[in-house]
């Protein structure tokens, strides 16, 4: 699995119990990032005007092209491979004060190979 390291921020959100939250404020506006159970773990990136290796992200470009939400599609598409996915974090609020700090994060390149991971986990088999 290809993946991206990412240096970003992140800051604490006033009464979420130290959770921090990832703006991820470097991205272009065609790269999204899918969060799994709030939690950043795939980038996926949506170039129009190139088409992918990648069926999912074919697809994907497809859907979007006719008028589909992306939001939706991730929602969807978690739904049946039984993940709790979204590009949107659930964690928004207040930052506290004086909380901001530098993150490293990992991110798995969202492909083919990601869904083909996820069929063939046992637990995510239908």
């Amino acid at each position: 699995m290809d993946k991206l390291t990412f240096k970003t921020e992140s800051y604490l959100i006033n009464g979420k119990n130290n959770e921090r939250f990832f703006p991820f404020l470097e991205l272009e506006y065609n790269e999204w990032v899918i969060y799994e159970n709030d939690i950043p773990k795939y980038f996926i990136g949506l170039h129009s005007d190139v088409e992918s290796d990648f069926e999912i992200i074919n697809w994907l470009l497809t859907e979007l092209k006719n008028g589909k939400d992306l939001r939706n599609l991730i929602l969807e598409l978690g739904k049946k491979y039984n993940k709790n996915w979204d590009i949107f974090p659930s964690q928004r609020g207040l930052e506290i004060e004086n909380s901001y700090q530098t993150e490293q994060l990992e991110l798995e390149v969202f492909t083919d190979k990601t869904i083909d991971k996820i069929k063939t986990t046992p637990q995510h088999r239908l």
